[in-house]
Parts: C-alpha cells; structure tokens; sequence
C-alpha cells in the first residue's frame, strides 16, 4: 500500500525533472540554473512543486543559491550514495528513519569530539534559519540543512555524503508528519527549539555520549508521533 501523496508526488515529479535536466544538458558545475517561472513553463508543474524540488536539491549539495543571483549547481552527492532504495510504504518509511538513527546519532557524537568554532557557527546559523522558516511553513530544506551542519562538524566526507543522501528521506518523513496533521507549526517549532537545542548544546560542550543520546531522542520522538498515527 503506498502512502505517498498527491502533492508529494508531484515535487517528485518536479524533482527528478530538475536532475534529469541537469543531467540531460549536461550542467557544468556552478552555472546558473534557469527561474522558477522558467521551469515552470518547461514542466508544466506548479510553482509550488519546483521550489519544493529546488530546496531539495540544495538540502542535497546538488545547488546552491545565491541572493539576487538565482540558483547554481553544485558537486552534490556521489552517485553510489544517492541510489537508495524508494519510499514507498509506511514500512519503507520506517526502516529509513531506523537507519538514519543509527547514522546521525553517531554523526552527533563524532561532531562534538571534532567540531571547531566554524562548525558552530554554521550549525547556529541553521537552526536560526529553521526556527525563522518555522513561523510561517514546515522548514523541511531548513531542517535538513540543520542536520547536514551537524555532519559537517564531524569532519568525515563519507559520513557527510550519507547524511546529505537522505535528504530525500527527510523531506518525505516530514511531508507524511505534515499530511497527518500530528503537528502545528508553534508546536513543532516549540519541540525543535527545544530537542535540536540539546543536540546543540552537548556539541558546544563536546559531550560525544551526550550528543549521541540527545539527536538519537530527538529522532526516535518523531518516529513515536508518527507510529502513533497508524495502524500497522
């Protein structure tokens, strides 16, 4: 059975359009990709669609946007890393979000042991950026680009490919939280103050063992809200 929205379906659509574009034409690194409106009329998708795309892209590596500029392609993710099996099923679903548990709770614990102030600095800068996309809408490139930060501050390029892969999975994680009405917008910015600022503070504190606990629950509490919804 898939769980798989209509609109969810469509930034897919939007998605592989883009990356099939980037591949097609051959896109060298750092050229400017064409608007919003653009792709739009070459697609026929909604605008809401391929913005939706775009920031996945970003959340990925695959893009980059500059104020006033537009958007650029980027190196993004090894192809190797980027090849994971589809979402199809709450069950696909769940074994994901196991998987990125065991990933990024040891992800957390390798940044707080390694992290210097620039790591910091730019895991801050996420989290401000998130809570302010938080007033108004879900966040999820926000919130996947909170994630990334923290895999930066690990200083392991691997570590940092597996986490940026899974960007697909956290938008889709977040899209099925959103549909299901689990969560509204003060009470999720209210949970991420709180949870992603833990994950912080042991990271400041370079408590690996404490890191390590504090994203795992931060996790594992998402995963809760949602199995709470089903019927398996």
């Amino acid at each position: 059975m898939s769980d798989i929205s209509e609109q969810e379906s469509r930034v897919d659509a939007a998605y592989r359009h883009l990356v099939a574009y980037i591949e097609r034409e051959n896109v060298p690194e750092g050229s400017r990709l064409p608007s919003e409106s653009e792709f739009v009329e070459r697609f026929g998708l909604s605008r809401a669609s391929i913005r939706e795309a775009l920031a996945r892209l970003r959340a990925e590596g695959r893009a980059v946007s500059r104020r006033g500029s537009g958007t650029f392609t980027a190196r993004g993710v090894p192809a190797e890393l980027v090849r994971l099996s589809a979402i199809d099923s709450v069950q696909d679903l769940i074994d994901w979000q196991e998987f990125r548990v065991a990933l990024e709770s040891e992800v957390a614990a390798l940044a707080a042991e390694r992290r210097d102030d620039a790591d910091l600095a730019r895991i801050h800068a996420a989290q401000e950026a998130l809570m302010a996309k938080l007033a108004s809408e879900h966040g999820q490139a926000e919130d996947a680009e909170f994630h990334r930060s923290i895999a930066v501050a690990a200083h392991n390029g691997k570590l940092l490919d597996g986490v940026s892969a899974l960007a697909n999975h956290i938008f889709r994680w977040s899209g099925q939280t959103r549909e299901r009405g689990i969560l509204t917008l003060s009470e999720r910015r209210e949970i991420i103050a709180a949870e992603h600022g833990e994950i912080i503070n042991a990271i400041t504190e370079r408590k690996p063992d404490q890191a390590r606990f504090a994203l795992r629950r931060h996790l594992l509490n998402g995963r809760a809200r949602f199995l709470g919804t089903l019927r398996l």
